[in-house]
Parts: C-alpha cells; structure tokens; sequence
C-alpha cells in the first residue's frame, strides 16, 4: 500500500539522499575508458566467464546424488538446543533458523531460537545465557566467532556442544562448520556479471563488513576474480561497506548506499550482495529509476528474490546453496557431537547451483513450486536422508 509523504517528509528524505551522495561521492572511483579494451581480450574474458557460469546454471538443472556420510548414531532424547542466527530479519539466517528448530523436535529435543538481531554484543549475551541455562549444544548461524569469544570459551570449557553453519573460517578452529564453497560462490556471480554485460562491466559490489562469510567468502569471490589479470580487462569495481545495524534504514542502510553510489558512479551497470540485501537494494533502484540500467547478481535464491528474477527486475540471477540441507548437516553434527563422535566434513557433499530467468523458465512445475515457496533444496530429498540416517525416517 502506498503511503502518502507531506512536503517536509519528502525534503527529509531528499536531503538525507543527498547527504549519503555528498559522502559517497567522495569515496567514488574514476572509471576506466571501457572502450579502450582490445576487443579479443574482452572476448576471451566473457569466453571463460560464461563457461564458469554457465556450468552452475546447469547444475541447477539436474538431480543430485547424495555423498554425505551413510550412517549416524541414535540420537539422544531431551536434548535441549540454542540456535543463534546472525539475525531473523534476513531470510538466508532465518530458513535454517526455522528449518532446525522444526527438525529437532521430531528427535525429542527441544530447541530455543535466540535472534542475534545482526549485533555482537545480542550474540554474544545469547550464547552467554545459553551456557548459564545448561544448554547441551549450540548452533552459530552465520555468527562471526571472533566476535563472541568470551562466550564461545565459557561454553567450550562447559561442555556445550557448539556447531556453526555459514561461518568459513572459526576461532578456535576445533568447532566445526557446515559450509560449501563460499569463495566459488562469489567467482561464479563475477563470471555472470562479467558473460552477461559482454565484458562492459561496472560492478557495484555491496559488502557487508560485519559477516566474516562476506568479506572473506563471497566478496573475496568475485573480487579476486575481477581482480586477475584477463578476466575482466577494463572493467571498473567500487565496493561500498554497509552494516547490518542500518540493514532497514531506508536513508543510510545498504538500498539507499546503492541508489546513492550509482548516482555518484554513473559507470556502474552491475551490483551485487546477498539476497536479503540486494532484495532491498533491487526495491531501492526501481524505485530510483536504474531497473533498466542496473543488474543484479545475489546470493541465496530467497522465494522473494526469485520472484524479481522471473519478472525481469533488477536482479537477474542468484547464487543457490540448499540452505536447509545445511541446517539438517548442522543438525547431524551435532548428533555426532553429543554421542562423542567427531564431526562430518560436508563441505564437498552440499551442491551449488546458479539460477537465472532462463533456467527458471526451463524447470519442471514441481520443481518452479519449489524453490519459489521453499528456496532450493538441492535438486535431493536430503531429509529423507537424514531421517533415515537418524532411525526416524
């Protein structure tokens, strides 16, 4: 439903705009003469970066096979559970969030959801109250390690099981993560950018600098790929850091940065960062007038960013790892864990894929449903899976 501004209203917002452009302008990079390139480097680069692209658009096509692990122990009744996802706002923290809560209670354990509502200081009392209530284990999600320490240690040192899901990198590197690729992640959306704008790239990369995931997995991703010499000669990069404290800011938050820094870097055709952001980003936009000047590439392939996709908006394709297939991995460890195993490596058994309106187009009815109301699940009924691995399937 629209709502109605007054005039003050409309000058506040303005004046905010200009003053985020004012700022950005500053930190706005000179663009190269894309022009200039040598049209057979330019056509080499879009060369290797369709098929690298290309090859996780087909991924998304065909079935998987399962290459997790074949047996996991009883899982021990009444064990009481803390999920702490980064926050609950974004729906890439908040699917597995739900996916393992909901999961858990079928194992006759009994989970508790504390929302890190994308702060530190949340998680880490959280993780905190976790420990004082005696809880037996512990899902990080998408929480940064270095940021909870003092927490992480007292829970370690209590003998609370602790699992992160989305975390790449983990301090002290003993607790386990439910992780895929997230470097290739990042690659892969710098190889579309790149195939689908010919080699004429302006890429506005959207970086979250509180999520150790981001900057060290899929901004690392496409950064070094752009940043190697030959795959995108000519091209032009600005990274602009938001953070998670201003995600729903309509006047400084990460939609209003890349209204503002398009505005600044009038070069810039592409723009990247992970769904839940570039859905607001991708709003923001339209609502700026770039739907027909800007594309997006995202990370996650949420129902809502789909749903932008197949309609032809700003953002033309997303990055897709089943996500709840990671909460039901993080799940398993956990299991693991609790019965004195020690954890499953399932980095190289979680697949990954590409999507764009072509692809969509392409997929069978059932499987469109799908990922339109669920997200992709991976192309493998990774439940069943994991129920009969368990004995409740």
């Amino acid at each position: 439903m629209a709502i109605a501004r007054t005039a003050s209203q409309r000058r506040g917002v303005v004046v905010a705009i200009i003053g985020v452009i004012l700022l950005l302008t500053g930190c706005s990079t000179a663009p190269s003469d894309r022009s200039a390139v040598d049209p057979a480097a330019r056509e080499a680069a879009v060369e290797k970066a369709q098929g690298g692209a290309a090859e996780l658009l087909d991924a998304g096509m065909h079935d998987n096979q399962w290459t997790g692990p074949e047996n996991s122990p009883p899982p021990r009744p009444g064990l009481r559970i803390t999920l702490i996802p980064e926050q609950m706002a974004s729906t890439g923290s908040s699917r597995p969030a739900k996916a393992i809560e909901s999961e858990v209670e079928k194992l006759g354990w009994v989970p508790k959801i504390s929302d890190g509502q994308g702060k530190p200081e949340v998680q880490l009392n959280a993780l905190n109250t976790a420990v004082d209530e005696k809880v037996d284990a512990v899902i990080l999600i998408f929480v940064d390690t270095t940021r909870v320490q003092s927490a992480l240690q007292r829970a370690l040192a209590a003998g609370v099981k602790v699992v992160t899901l989305g975390s790449l990198k983990n301090t002290p590197d003993t607790v386990p993560d439910v992780s895929f690729d997230w470097v290739r992640a990042g690659e892969s959306v710098a190889q579309y950018a790149v195939w689908k704008s010919g080699g004429d790239l302006g890429m506005l990369q959207m970086r979250n600098a509180d999520l150790y995931i981001v900057v060290n997995g899929q901004y690392k991703g496409s950064q070094d790929y752009l940043d190697t010499p030959g795959n995108c000669p000519g091209c032009d990069v600005v990274t602009q850091d938001w953070s998670l404290a201003t995600f729903e800011d309509p006047t400084i938050g990460p939609a209003a940065q890349a209204v503002a820094t398009r505005l600044a870097n009038p070069q810039l055709n592409w723009v990247s960062c992970f769904d839940s952001c570039l859905f607001r980003v991708s709003n923001g936009l339209n609502r700026a007038g770039f739907t027909d000047s800007v594309s997006g590439a995202g990370f996650d392939c949420n129902p809502e960013n789909l749903d932008i996709i197949r309609a032809g908006g700003v953002q033309k394709v997303c990055f897709a790892d089943p996500r709840e297939w990671l909460a039901y991995a993080a799940i398993d460890n956990v299991n693991r864990m609790t019965n004195g195993l020690p954890a499953f490596d399932f980095t190289e058994s979680i697949p990954v894929a590409l999507f764009d309106k072509d692809s969509l187009s392409q997929l069978p009815p059932d499987r469109s449903a799908e990922l339109e109301t669920k997200g992709w699940q991976g192309n493998f009924d990774f439940r069943a899976k994991f129920e009969q691995l368990w004995g409740i399937g």
